[in-house]
């Protein structure tokens, strides 16, 4: 990949487009990885979902305004780990969360890892269970995406065409909602179709 697949400003047109590409880590020297299926876009401060998330975490702002190209890896419940890749410029807080892997590297060891016997289908079929798998911790935040030896994101030669990937509201940001009415009425962006997913 090159940086400025990452430093584009189109952040909901990077989260598609990763679609079909591959991430992988390689932690304590096994290579662990797989196609990314799922997607999400978070475009900064023109997203409740993101403004939200930025005054529940104010500490993140660090992470989420280096040029695109980085890992924004925060916990939720205590433990599980959330992966997003840092986009746009050092001026925006845009991200793209990674919800899905299909699992092509070490999966013995993905199994390991997550203390299950299941199918590649389930095994990293959810945020914090690839994050699990792949060893993906917030010991990462901040590092590179390109041109790293423990975690990045590797292009395809194949190429994925829209009619394969679906689009649809994200989930679990009930609270991007904003009651209060303004000049341009109330604001709700849990609608947004900025999740993306290979059919």
């Amino acid at each position: 990949m090159q940086r400025s697949f990452f430093t584009d400003s189109g952040v909901v047109n990077i989260a598609k487009s990763l679609i079909g590409n591959y991430l992988f880590s390689n932690i304590d020297g096994v290579l662990t990885g797989g196609t990314i299926t799922e997607t999400e876009a978070y475009r900064g401060h023109q997203d409740l979902a993101m403004e939200k998330h930025l005054l529940r975490r104010p500490s993140s702002i660090s992470t989420l305004k280096k040029q695109g190209g980085v890992a924004y890896i925060y916990t939720i419940y205590g433990s599980h780990s959330m992966l997003n890749i840092v986009t746009n410029d050092a001026d925006h807080t845009d991200s793209v969360l990674i919800r899905k892997i299909k699992p092509t590297e070490g999966v013995d060891k993905m199994r390991e890892r997550r203390g299950v016997n299941t199918s590649l289908r389930n095994l990293c079929d959810g945020p914090a269970k690839l994050t699990q798998a792949l060893a993906i911790t917030p010991a990462l935040n901040g590092e590179p995406v390109l041109n790293n030896t423990l975690i990045w994101i590797e292009k395809s030669n194949y190429t994925i065409v829209s009619d394969h990937i679906t689009s649809s509201p994200r989930i679990g940001i009930d609270y991007a909602k904003d009651e209060h009415t303004g000049k341009q009425g109330p604001r709700d962006d849990t609608t947004l179709p900025w999740r993306f997913t290979l059919k």
